[in-house]
């Protein structure tokens, strides 16, 4: 049987769900907002600049995007190699069309590049 706890917010003891063993609020409705309160603050506090996109919106935001990534593949090398495998018919598909539209362009954008290579060989 579930030992009781006292609610972190009211002091009332309360049985802890369940599913849920570390429960440290009970459920009433004011502790759970009080709750949700504390969560939203300490969110904000750990991230400042979420809502300040404009603000902070440069070069050097790109950049931290792309090293973000670049870490992320270097900690998970094997997850596309086996994403890839798995859904190859999907992928094939996929680089297919890109490759498609990326000839498409660059012939949009060099329009007399291909007739003058075929004329010199």
């Amino acid at each position: 049987m579930p030992e009781e706890k006292k609610c972190i917010i009211c002091n009332k003891s309360f049985l802890p769900n369940k599913y849920r063993p570390n429960q440290d609020v009970c459920s009433s409705v004011e502790c759970q907002y009080r709750r949700q309160l504390q969560n939203m603050s300490q969110w904000r506090k750990r991230n400042p600049n979420y809502f300040k996109y404009k603000e902070v919106h440069d070069d050097s935001w790109k950049e931290t995007c792309k090293q973000r990534s670049l870490e992320w593949r270097k900690r998970h090398k094997e997850y596309l190699k086996l994403y890839r495998e798995a859904h190859k018919s999907r992928h094939r598909e996929y680089m297919r069309d890109y490759m498609k539209e990326y000839r498409r362009r660059k012939q949009e954008s060099f329009p007399g590049e291909r007739n003058n290579a075929q004329g010199t060989i």
